[in-house]
């Protein structure tokens, strides 16, 4: 794990899906492009992942295929998932 400023001003970060599960892997990507703390990802966006996407749904379709593609929004944020990766970019 480890996130990264992409030169297009977003967010990429790689995960281990039997470590990590994906809606927490996402709040922490989305932490880094909001470059706040974990715990006040809900505070800067003024909303929840719950408000966006179902997290346990999210967690048994990631960690369910090594192939796995889904797209969805946070607040302004667009975010991918691709295999082990996420991208966090702003819409």
């Amino acid at each position: 794990m480890g996130g990264h400023n992409a030169d297009d001003g977003s967010v990429r970060e790689e995960y281990d899906w039997s470590v990590t599960r994906p809606s927490i892997a996402v709040i922490d990507a989305v932490a880094h492009a909001e470059d706040v703390e974990v715990t006040d990802v809900s505070d800067a966006l003024d909303t929840t992942l719950y408000d966006q996407v179902d997290p346990d749904a999210l967690d048994t379709l990631v960690s369910a295929s090594d192939h796995v593609s889904v797209a969805f929004t946070v607040d302004d944020y667009d975010v991918q998932i691709e295999g082990d990766e996420i991208v966090v970019s702003d819409e």
